[in-house]
């Protein structure tokens, strides 16, 4: 006798199952396809001369410098987390998780995992805002209460990305 009744869904459910799997890579993919669509985008709306249109699609470049941005950093992580003693080979008595090797390895491991879940979740946002942003396919203006939103997260970004660049 088969049963064929599901899992109740609950909230952790709800985000694991956008976080994880498909939902999670759709999110990326989308998030790094998203400066070469505005940057096309927007080169398009200048030439027909369309120039507030035009605007709202930098705004698009502006988001997809920040979501590689977001990729970079999450990637980064990521591959620290994964191969600590191939990337970072030190002494361990000073090291985040030490002073042995399996200890500084699980510390930065548990470092990366929620920076990969949160970089998955603003990348969503990200995506989200950027389609928000651009006239629909049936020809109605974007939505304009969006564009102060995306200025406000392109500046933020620019923000984090020099203080990043400056760190280095």
């Amino acid at each position: 006798m088969e049963s064929t009744q599901q899992l109740p869904r609950t909230p952790v459910r709800e985000f694991v199952a956008k976080t994880v799997g498909r939902p999670g890579l759709t999110a990326v993919g989308r998030g790094i396809v998203l400066l070469p669509m505005s940057a096309g985008r927007f080169l398009r709306e200048l030439f027909r001369g369309r120039f507030a249109d035009a605007l709202s699609s930098l705004l698009g470049v502006g988001l997809g410098v920040v979501a590689w941005f977001i990729a970079l950093i999450s990637a980064q992580a990521a591959v620290n987390g994964a191969l600590y003693p191939l990337v970072d080979a030190h002494d361990y008595q000073h090291s985040w998780g030490g002073p042995t090797l399996v200890g500084a390895w699980a510390a930065h491991a548990a470092l990366a995992v929620p920076i990969v879940v949160a970089a998955v979740w603003l990348l969503r946002a990200l995506v989200a805002l950027g389609a928000q942003d651009r006239p629909s396919s049936a020809g109605s203006p974007p939505r304009r209460r969006y564009l102060a939103l995306s200025l406000l997260v392109v500046a933020a970004g620019a923000v984090l990305l020099v203080s990043w660049l400056h760190q280095l």
